[in-house]
């Protein structure tokens, strides 16, 4: 199910996934302004990850985001 905390990222290795980025706060994450450092579910690894404008990806490269979610908190 979506939400509208639902955002497409890229990680510092490249790999696209979605996660849940909320303005004012993270439960996954370490807050680096506009960046965060999380677990990325596509590389298994810990990287620095941003987002991205969907309308800067391709149908494909949206397509894989959306494939990918991390794990849920709740």
């Amino acid at each position: 199910m979506s939400s509208r905390f639902d955002t497409i990222v890229r990680c510092s290795a490249g790999h696209l996934f979605t996660t849940k980025w909320m303005p004012l706060g993270s439960f996954k994450a370490i807050r680096l302004g506009r960046r965060r450092y999380q677990r990325c579910p596509v590389g298994h690894h810990w990287a620095i990850v941003r987002k991205v404008a969907p309308d800067t990806l391709t149908p494909e490269e949206r397509e894989t985001a959306a494939r990918t979610h991390d794990t849920s908190v709740i």
